[in-house]
């Protein structure tokens, strides 16, 4: 995606904001050719047996650390360099079987996974996404090898989520072949262990010395770099989280990646890509939650009977089984855009981390309370996973900032076609060719609706759910573009809404097209199981979108503000009986 700056390459999730179901971005399902299939049994094989011979969790938690015979065990198997080609000594992995072999990782460990996906999913992405044929050469070979990790250094005491606020400064010396790179980064992953840094500072750019942001690649031996103390956190224990300080460090020109003062696009680009590592762990997370929470209610009597036999448990497995299926759906269809090299992916990676970290967060909150007692112990896992799991919600862009991503991405093609449309209501006679597509275009959205064709007949209802709330995405973008204008930024509450719809119907089509690609391949009989969670999922969350969709006109929004705006003068609760 790197190389094609195209504007017309095209976006599902992007279109469905604009009106238009672009079937063929996700039918049929995504499939990995048989041979990186079988290469990707024999790399999770060898995964499983490791983990089961030389890796304790609980120690890793309880230490704070990842043993170096447990590192070097994965850099042997590979692991470092999945998705770094071969011919720099990687495995060359596409995104589908990176994410897998991911999956599984988390489902063991999530300190090794969150290490591993701070090296590759992040850490070393800028040098494979934009890095110069020469740079690729001096470090992805040990990076690849683990001889050398990789780490991620954006976020800065002022500058969260808010990445184009960093004040990290890198200047052009007076020899012209050196910038002096100054400032600091914090919550760094790898921060104590990694000696290969892609770091992002301002540089001055053109006549005026306009502040831009430039992507750097930065190593530990450099003079004048240090790391500082490991951040004690609630999870993800055995992960190495520090600050780290740049303090006049000479950095060659030729450790620029990419372009000068394009640093903000190319951290945009591979937060887009490692978001989906992140999803994909929490995936593996899931599945381990179910299996425990299954086991234990299969085994644990009460009333003289396993707890597996009573109905609000079964409601709690069922929903951990269907939210699993959904997200594992949607994953591996935003991976195959991925593989496929010519599709917008952005909004469909900040969808499935939003949907599946939260997703992981309900699992384990479900499996807290299905083990009871024993779930808050420290003898027994579930608290463990419970603290590795939060950080999931923050991780690569809040879940509240990224909301307001997939919807304001989603809106922006479509507000610019609507501010033509009202620059030719000023001009009527001259803009008459504008106004008539659009009359035409919104009479056509009105009393037609688009579908998703040739879907076979066990899932025409899901079919005609999805292009009905399609439709009602599109109606309220209108709507609230119409009514706020360029004021809609502010406008959170209803923000929050449409990404929610967005991220349902980019679940139910997933969930559709894999069910359907299921069902061609085989037969209907042979997936039952299957289709009985899609169409679970499926009915929960059209109904979602209905209520999101009448609540964008009719809410108690206002309510909120004022409740809030009390609060803060009270600076809390200041009731009392």
């Amino acid at each position: 995606m790197a190389s094609n700056d195209a504007k017309d390459i095209k976006s599902f999730s992007k279109c469905l904001f604009a009106g238009s179901i672009e079937q063929s971005l996700i039918s049929p399902f995504p499939k990995m050719d048989e041979e990186e299939q079988e290469n990707l049994k024999l790399v999770l094989d060898s995964i499983r047996q490791f983990m089961k011979d030389q890796v304790d969790p609980a120690a890793i938690d309880q230490k704070g650390e990842i043993p170096d015979e447990v590192i070097k065990g994965l850099a042997e198997i590979g692991l470092f360099g999945m998705s770094i080609p071969e011919e720099y000594g990687g495995y060359g992995f596409s995104s589908t079987a990176y994410n897998r072999v991911f999956e599984e990782l988390a489902g063991a460990d999530a300190s090794l996974a969150v290490t591993l996906g701070g090296h590759q999913s992040i850490g070393l992405k800028a040098l494979l996404l934009y890095g110069s044929e020469e740079q690729k050469k001096k470090y992805l070979p040990e990076l690849a090898s683990g001889e050398s990790l990789a780490a991620f250094a954006l976020t800065e005491p002022g500058a969260g989520s808010d990445a184009a606020g960093i004040q990290s400064m890198a200047i052009p010396d007076d020899d012209n072949e050196h910038y002096i790179l100054n400032g600091s980064k914090i919550w760094t992953t790898n921060g104590g262990i990694a000696d290969f840094f892609t770091v992002f500072a301002k540089t001055p750019i053109g006549e005026n010395e306009e502040k831009k942001i430039t992507a750097f690649i930065v190593t530990r031996d450099m003079e004048g770099f240090s790391s500082g103390k490991e951040e004690e956190k609630l999870g993800i224990h055995g992960s190495s989280t520090t600050e780290i300080t740049f303090d006049n460090i000479k950095v060659p020109k030729e450790n620029v990646i990419g372009t000068v003062g394009k640093g903000f696009k190319v951290a945009m680009e591979v937060l887009n890509s490692g978001r989906l590592g992140l999803a994909a762990g929490c995936v593996g997370g899931m599945k381990q939650l179910l299996a425990m929470s299954v086991d234990h209610a299969k085994n644990r009597k009460q009333f003289n009977a396993p707890i597996a036999k009573f109905e609000m448990i079964q409601e709690k497995i069922s929903q951990m089984a269907v939210d699993t299926f959904a997200a594992e759906s949607m994953i591996y269809l935003t991976t195959g855009l991925i593989d496929r090299g010519d599709v917008d992916y952005s909004i469909e990676s900040a969808i499935c981390k939003v949907y599946v970290s939260e997703a992981l967060w309900r699992t384990v909150n479900e499996t807290m309370q299905i083990a009871g007692g024993i779930g808050y112990s420290k003898e027994y896992p579930y608290e463990r996973y419970l603290r590795d799991s939060r950080i999931n919600l923050i991780f690569e862009g809040t879940n509240e900032v990224l909301r307001l991503f997939i919807s304001l991405a989603g809106m922006q093609e479509h507000g610019e076609y609507l501010k033509k449309v009202g620059k030719a209501l000023q001009n009527p006679l001259a803009q008459l060719g504008i106004l008539t597509d659009y009359a035409i275009s919104r009479l056509r959205r009105r009393v037609a609706t688009e579908k998703l064709s040739n879907v076979h007949e066990a899932l025409h209802n899901e079919a005609d759910k999805f292009a009905e709330y399609a439709k009602q995405l599109h109606f309220a973008v209108e709507r609230v573009l119409s009514k706020y204008r360029k004021e809609i930024i502010e406008q959170e509450f209803l923000l929050h809404r449409i990404a929610d719809m967005a991220i349902d119907l980019y679940a139910m089509a997933a969930v559709v097209s894999r069910l359907d690609s299921m069902i061609k391949a085989s037969d209907v009989n042979a997936v039952q199981r299957e289709l009985t969670i899609g169409k679970t999922f499926c009915e929960e969350a059209w109904r979602r979108i209905r209520r999101n969709s009448r609540q964008i006109d009719n809410n108690i929004d206002s309510w909120r503000r004022q409740i809030a705006t009390h609060s803060y003068e009270a600076n809390g609760y200041d009731f009392d009986l």
